[in-house]
């Protein structure tokens, strides 16, 4: 009877000794989701360490519908991620997640793709928004413009790559520079809704118009349609 007793004695201390260390692994590794939602501690000294070859930089925008997600380096330079649903992962305290639990403003850690390889392997989230002290990227306020600066046109020249007829926008390669989205404005003039309509991939082009940001323009006009 003393054995039995003393048995379950030791089964109870075992149990909780086990739920006691499993509560304590939880608050000290949170995962993505604690993080996010406010019960987590934030990064842990490995998450923000760059391993050889990492590049830092700043998710400003996540496109599923291209497979691209757009950050800004550490020196300000502006780079696509192109990433593959089912082979790129995201990493947290060693979680794994998909890339469209990326969130705008999280800090990451990436390794540029191999040439021959046309996406990005892994992204290590460094820092969530949610446990940033500054403002994410978006949320931060433009400089104000200069009063004796005029505004100019930009204007850009290369082969058209891909067109969507449906969304009314097609991309440029310039000579030099990465690839440009030009996107054709509601109110264009039908002149250029009918130059637009008329363009097939290899055809070369001149266009101006208004960067949106460093891979996108809004067209004003085709200076060279052909």
């Amino acid at each position: 009877m003393v054995q039995h007793k003393n048995l379950n004695v030791v089964c109870i201390l075992v149990f909780a000794s086990f739920f006691a260390w499993a509560g304590c692994a939880s608050v000290a590794n949170p995962t993505l989701a604690d993080v996010r939602s406010g019960h987590g501690r934030g990064q842990l000294p490995a998450d923000t360490t760059l391993q050889p070859g990492e590049m830092r930089a700043e998710v400003i925008e996540i496109d599923p519908s291209r497979r691209e997600v757009r950050v800004q380096t550490d020196d300000g330079r502006r780079q696509v991620l192109e990433y593959d649903n089912n082979r790129t992962r995201v990493a947290y305290h060693g979680w794994a997640y998909n890339v469209d639990q990326l969130e705008q403003g999280d800090m990451i850690a990436f390794q540029p793709s191999p040439r021959d390889i046309n996406f990005v392997d892994t992204i290590r989230i460094q820092e969530p928004v949610q446990t940033r002290p500054a403002a994410p990227f978006a949320q931060r306020s433009p400089m104000p413009p200069r009063a004796d600066v005029i505004a100019r046109p930009d204007v850009i020249e290369g082969t058209v790559e891909r067109i969507q007829y449906d969304l009314g926008v097609f991309d440029v390669r310039p000579r030099t520079g990465r690839m440009v989205t030009v996107s054709i404005p509601y109110n264009a003039k039908a002149a250029d809704v009918e130059n637009f309509r008329r363009l097939r991939r290899g055809d070369h082009v001149r266009v101006e118009g208004e960067f949106v940001n460093s891979e996108n323009l809004q067209l004003s006009a085709f200076l060279a349609p052909r």
